[in-house]
C-alpha cells in the first residue's frame, strides 16, 4: 500500500500568545518562519521546523505508544493547542511536541485512528488453538 497524506497543517500564528504577536510584528514577522510544518500520512508523521537550520523529524506510526493532547486557557480560547505524541525508537521512549495545531482533540483522534490500523492486523483473527 502506498503512502497517502492524511493531513497537513502547521503551527499557528496564535500559538504565541499575544506577547509574542507583537515582538514578532516589531521583528518584521521573522519568529513566525520557523514555524512547525505537520504532515501526517497513513505511515508516518513528519515535523519540519526551523528557519536558519531545518530539522525533520519522522515518527512511524507503528512506533507510536501514546497521543496527548495538551490545551491551556489561552490556546482553547482560540481553538489550538498542542499533541504530544509518545513513540519508542529502540528501548527510548521519545516525546515529540506538535506545537500549535489547530483542532488539536481532531488531530490526536486522527493520529489513534491511523496507530490503531497499522498496531492490528487485517484480516481474520489466528487463533493457537
Amino acid at each position: 500500500m502506498s503512502e497517502t497524506i492524511v493531513l497537513e497543517t502547521h503551527e499557528t500564528k496564535r500559538s504565541y500568545g499575544p506577547l509574542w504577536l507583537l515582538l514578532s510584528v516589531l521583528m518584521l514577522g521573522l519568529p513566525f518562519l520557523g514555524r512547525q510544518r505537520i504532515r501526517i500520512t497513513n505511515e508516518r508523521i513528519t515535523v519540519t521546523s526551523g528557519f536558519w537550520t531545518k530539522v525533520r523529524d519522522d515518527i512511524e506510526i507503528f512506533r507510536i505508544r501514546d497521543v496527548v493532547v495538551k490545551q491551556s486557557l489561552y490556546h482553547r480560547l482560540v481553538g489550538i493547542g498542542d499533541v504530544v505524541v509518545k513513540s519508542m525508537e529502540g528501548r527510548t521512549e521519545e516525546l515529540h511536541v506538535l506545537r500549535g495545531v489547530p483542532d488539536p482533540v481532531g488531530v490526536s483522534e486522527q493520529i489513534r485512528s491511523l496507530w490503531n490500523r497499522a498496531a492490528r492486523p487485517a484480516g481474520p483473527a489466528a487463533t493457537l488453538d
